[in-house]
């Protein structure tokens, strides 16, 4: 059934603020007069903090582009239904997510959040909170390359900020939940995309009260494309952030979705293909990597 976006009606009549060269924000005239006031330094400090983290991968886009980073910070009152949160996600006190981009010198996804959690952001934030905000910003960067897949897409986001970016090695909690995950408690690629098709993805969490990261299927999606960088690594001798590009252009260049775009991946990669979709395989092997890791340093 078709719906009206009032998001993008929002956007179309919002007032833009410059933060830098790479930022800019879209809210609305009386969320602006609250820009104006200083309301949000503490949380676009963070955003940049993170922008900066995120550029520091040097990820080349396609047709040579620069894009900006959008950030749209939108009323309380029906912050869900402009950014389309799932009900499964909205707790009634805020949220953001990334959503459809209004602008054409910005990423294919702007990043949405309600104004309260701009309002309310501490001088120091946990590694936990900038993990996940970087996570965020990740979703613009892969927006370039592939939008239709949440295990690709999740995964890439939690690769991205805890891999490529090394945000792991500060993250100690995160490692000592991976620590304690069980077997049963990983999903396969197939699992995955048919928790997408029933919108059950990230239903299930290992820990309480945390960010995305703990939510089981993000855990799996990590491993398995953490997983998947760690093969190009390996099979053409590559840096993190040059397998890191490669795995973007390689999905770029895929023309199918769900088990097809897998089977696509394993055909790329020269590796089994139904191990690939049905097996858990190179999501545990790569949580052994990440223990091991950890015990080294």
């Amino acid at each position: 059934m078709y719906q009206k976006s009032i998001l993008r009606d929002y956007i179309k009549d919002s007032e833009l603020r410059v933060y830098n060269n790479k930022v800019r924000i879209r809210l609305s005239k009386e969320l602006a007069s609250k820009y104006d006031q200083g309301t949000y330094n503490n949380y676009l400090k963070k955003i940049e903090k993170s922008i900066e983290l995120v550029n520091s991968a040097n990820i080349k886009y396609p047709s040579n582009a620069n894009p900006s980073f959008y950030i749209y910070i939108v009323p309380d009152e029906n912050y869900n239904d402009m950014l389309g949160i799932p009900k499964m996600f909205n707790t009634g006190k805020g949220g953001g997510k990334p959503v459809s981009s209004q602008d054409l010198d910005g990423f294919n996804y702007a990043y949405g959040t309600s104004q309260n959690l701009c309002q309310n952001t501490p001088d120091t934030i946990s590694i936990m909170n900038f993990e996940n905000t970087v996570h965020e910003i990740a979703h613009l960067v892969h927006s370039q390359f592939f939008t239709k897949s949440s295990l690709l897409g999740e995964g890439f986001a939690e690769a991205f900020s805890l891999y490529t970016l090394g945000l792991e090695e500060q993250f100690d909690e995160y490692i000592e939940a991976l620590n304690n995950l069980k077997e049963k408690d990983t999903y396969t690629a197939a699992e995955l995309i048919k928790q997408e098709k029933e919108n059950t993805f990230g239903k299930d969490a290992l820990l309480p009260n945390k960010s995305c990261s703990f939510r089981l299927s993000y855990i799996s999606s990590y491993l398995f494309v953490r997983g998947l960088i760690e093969t190009i690594e390996n099979k053409y001798k590559l840096t993190k952030q040059e397998g890191t590009q490669y795995f973007l252009e390689m999905i770029r260049q895929g023309n199918y979705t769900n088990e097809w775009l897998i089977f696509d991946i394993a055909d790329y990669l020269g590796i089994d293909k139904d191990n690939l979709l049905s097996s858990k395989e190179l999501q545990l092997q790569t949580l052994k990597n990440i223990i091991e890791n950890k015990k080294r340093r």
